[in-house]
């Protein structure tokens, strides 16, 4: 029963990982899983890291460089397509800066005996002591409501890539990685499809605890806020319809707020011309 395991990285050796150096103290000292895993680093930075895979023993590593950044879809559909090819049953999505402990190595281990029906199994996902992942996908503001417990979700669920794994078999009935979401809603639209296509998704109880780039108007770029809003648009008015009326009021406030608040007027301005085009 095999496993492929990517981590995207950028700009960070991997070396110098959060994900990488714990994956080493967990997944790495139990001999007898690294057979049947097969894991993928897959670089977007500029520059090649230099980095042997060979140094490591026991368990087949590739390092993949792809200087042209063309987001995580790109990796994605790489590890999904060598999952295919070696006979993974699942695919275990991870970036850089994910905590792995022994605990979730061990909830890995048991998806095998998981119903066909459940197409991701996630964890619980914190980011500075706040449970950020997994989330009931009915609202435009999920953080301010209930949180999934543990176990097999019924009501439609959304969780973070990060941590997630994805069996094979579904990723081929969707034929990959949607490359309209290269890196913002890729999540959102993937675990839209689980439920659209009649699956289930299972809540491990386990508690990672995952950096989570939270945008923040005085560090993000004009480039950077256009591609999460284009994204976003994309979604809500193609795959979560239901919301998109509440999602187009929501934009025209946050408007106002960033005409107030927001020192770059053109992030505004991006946003006005996306509330106009709808």
């Amino acid at each position: 029963m095999k496993i492929t395991i990517v981590v995207v990285f950028y700009k960070q050796k991997p070396e110098e990982s959060k994900t990488f150096q714990t994956l080493k103290s967990t997944l790495f000292t139990k001999k007898e899983l690294l057979n049947d895993i097969d894991l993928i680093l897959y670089d977007n930075s500029p520059v090649k890291q230099d980095f042997t895979p060979l140094q490591y023993e026991g368990i087949h590593i590739s390092y993949n460089h792809d200087p042209r950044n063309l987001g995580i879809a790109a990796a994605y559909n790489h590890a999904w397509s060598v999952a295919k090819g070696n006979g993974s049953q699942w695919l275990l999505l991870l970036d850089h800066d994910t905590v792995i402990t022994d605990k979730y190595i061990n909830e890995v281990q048991n998806v095998f005996d998981l119903s066909e029906n459940i197409a991701a199994v996630v964890p619980k996902i914190s980011c500075e002591n706040k449970m950020i992942s997994p989330v009931y996908s009915h609202s435009l503001r999920p953080l301010q409501e209930e949180s999934p417990d543990f176990g097999l979700q019924e009501r439609p669920v959304m969780a973070i890539n990060s941590g997630s794994l994805i069996r094979v078999d579904f990723l081929n009935e969707l034929n990959g990685f949607n490359q309209q979401f290269p890196l913002d809603y890729l999540d959102h639209w993937l675990f839209f499809e689980i439920y659209a296509r009649g699956k289930r998704v299972w809540v491990s109880d386990v508690i990672l605890e995952h950096e989570l780039s939270v945008m923040d108007y005085s560090r993000v770029s004009l480039k950077r806020y256009q591609s999460i809003l284009d994204a976003e648009f994309i979604f809500y008015q193609n795959y979560k319809k239901e919301l998109y009326p509440s999602y187009r009021t929501q934009l025209a406030k946050r408007f106002l707020k960033q005409v107030l608040t927001v020192k770059n007027k053109k992030i505004a301005m991006y946003t006005l011309k996306r509330l106009f085009s709808m």
